[in-house]
């Protein structure tokens, strides 16, 4: 098998020294969306397996996460653009051939301004979401009764904790950035339970592409904030008495907490004496709770790229949204955000900061043909089988029993195996493991782990809940049912639970899982249209258990 799956069609990954070559390209758009910039390909070059390559005078940028090639945009130039369309189309048809995924072409994250270069009646064009974009000064004010909730939050965060600002610096506050990333994607994973694995694999994804950003940050030209929070409850947004900067973008003024000043008491401190200031802020060892990436889009917005907070810190979320559009975004009218990945709690909060005009996106297929797929590598359904794995002796029992902390490395190489991009670190994992809300089993056989599953339990308001979150068997311990035995046990282990009703979601086309899941009591309750990606239908289930009293699974916390 070839090492390189791209030689022959001439396609080359992103790296920083293209930066000269594709930026013109961008800065051609007149109102670009926010997936249309060198640090974006950049940045998700990994996560997405981005490449691109020059076809008739446009940049042709693609995608190869999930073992297709899509486009992830449509070719950007000046003329001739039809032809360039149907050259990265044939590519594309060629290469989806040659490894077995022929009905995947497709163009993602087309924009209205270049879908208007190309001839609509030779496409398929069906929407794929929008960016949300606001007015700046508004974000700045937060004012008005419509945006009254963020304008409190943030005012309560800025009286009830001591506080800093400065602008991000990788030398000084990468470390501590990366530690916050990771106790947000664990945090966002826990407190989703009910959500598909999905979209775990997309915040996956983005925590992939940010390390890279707080990697990579100056030399892309990003602009960058981080907030150090300290003790709740000083009554001051910085430290009492001390003199506080107050960075606008175009100037600076000198104030003092209880003085006039642009917006109200002192609250930012600027530049490395920070950490030397004799203050209570100091005392209170203030950390980064929040940091915010962002960068100038086209000619008349900014785009914030990135913002990460610590959840547990109450209004903190609203301030760097505001303190940043202040701070470095003034001088553009508009701010755009991205787009809301389809989730439906991103989508409430993104309207609720009331935006003044969407950036609809859309997916492009050619008008004869029948696609399938994403460009996002996405998880399709918890798996009963794997691609490969340690031979066994057909005359061994299987063992299913609780997950011990010395099976994380063999059940993190199952979900390697099975998924692309694994939903699941093996942190999480082993923070699953001990996490009451959640059942994390193992299948042994001969000594070794050939399977896992994990069940969450939620409770919302007087009733719990149960979502069977993975389930994955070895293909060559196939034919003893290990799949079924993981359910069975996860179902009764949930039963005792007093889980009411156990929810998951299952790929359409995924035969073989959704006769397992029926045989043991499942029933479809709705259709999820391309909830897997374009073309890729899932199916939404539920069982209720009747309640029996049985010995429950304990957990080996070594």
């Amino acid at each position: 098998m070839d090492e390189n799956p791209y030689l022959g069609w001439g396609l080359r990954p992103v790296e920083l020294a293209d930066q000269a070559v594709l930026n013109p390209y961008f800065a051609s758009l007149v109102q670009p969306l926010s997936d249309y910039t060198f640090s974006q390909l950049f940045t998700w070059r990994n996560s997405l397996r981005i490449l691109w390559k020059v076809i008739d005078s446009h940049l042709c940028v693609f995608a190869n996460g999930t073992g297709d090639l899509t486009l992830l945009m449509p070719p950007i130039g000046d003329t001739a653009s039809d032809r360039a369309l149907r050259s990265a189309f044939d590519l594309m048809d060629d290469f989806n051939a040659a490894h077995g995924v022929p009905d995947r072409t497709r163009i993602e994250y087309a924009s209205e301004e270049l879908l208007n270069r190309f001839d609509r009646a030779k496409l398929s064009i069906a929407p794929m979401g929008a960016d949300y974009v606001y007015d700046v000064q508004r974000m700045i004010d937060l004012a008005g009764g419509d945006l009254a909730s963020k304008r409190q939050a943030k005012n309560r965060f800025m009286r009830n904790y001591t506080y800093r600002v400065e602008e991000y610096d990788a030398a000084k506050h990468r470390v501590a950035c990366l530690q916050l990333l990771e106790s947000w994607k664990v945090h966002q994973d826990a407190h989703h339970l009910e959500e598909p694995n999905s979209n775990a694999i997309k915040r996956s994804k983005e925590s992939i592409a940010t390390a890279l950003c707080l990697e990579s940050a100056d030399v892309l030209g990003l602009k960058g904030m981080v907030v150090y929070v300290g003790e709740q409850g000083s009554g001051f947004g910085a430290c009492p008495g001390a003199p506080v900067v107050q960075d606008s973008g175009a100037s600076a003024e000198i104030t003092t907490p209880g003085t006039s000043g642009k917006r109200g008491p002192g609250f930012k401190f600027r530049g490395a004496q920070d950490d030397q200031t004799s203050c209570a802020c100091a005392e209170a060892h203030p950390t980064i709770r929040a940091f915010t990436f962002g960068e100038h889009l086209g000619i008349a917005q900014s785009s914030i790229t990135i913002e990460k907070t610590d959840l547990e810190v109450k209004g903190l979320a609203q301030f760097i949204f505001s303190e940043f559009c202040r701070c470095y975004w003034a001088d553009r009218p508009l701010v755009n955000v991205g787009d809301d990945w389809g989730l439906q709690s991103l989508a409430w909060t993104k309207q609720s900061y009331r935006p003044v005009k969407m950036l609809n996106k859309y997916v492009l297929r050619k008008q004869a043909t029948v696609m399938s797929g994403t460009g996002v590598d996405i998880l399709a359904t918890p798996q009963c089988e794997l691609l490969s794995g340690p031979a066994v002796s057909a005359n061994e029992d299987v063992v299913i029993r609780a997950a011990r902390k010395s099976d994380l490395d063999a059940a993190l190489e199952l979900e390697k195996a099975t998924f692309s991009c694994h939903a699941i670190s093996k942190r999480q994992m082993n923070y699953l493991r001990q996490r009451d809300s959640a059942t994390f089993l193992v299948a042994e056989l001969a000594g070794q782990v050939v399977g896992d599953g994990i069940a969450l339990v939620r409770q919302r308001g007087g009733r719990r809940t149960g979502r069977i979150y993975t389930l994955v068997v070895d293909q060559a311990a196939r034919g003893r049912k290990i799949g079924g035995k993981l359910l069975d046990a996860l179902l009764d282990d949930l039963r005792t639970r007093g889980v009411e009703r156990i929810y998951l979601e299952v790929q359409q086309n995924n035969t073989a899982a959704i006769a397992l899941y029926q045989r043991a009591g499942f029933r479809r309750i709705g259709a999820l249209p391309d909830y897997y990606g374009p073309g890729e239908d899932g199916l939404h289930m539920v069982f209720e258990p009747q309640l029996v009293e049985k010995p429950q699974l304990t957990r080996d916390v070594a």
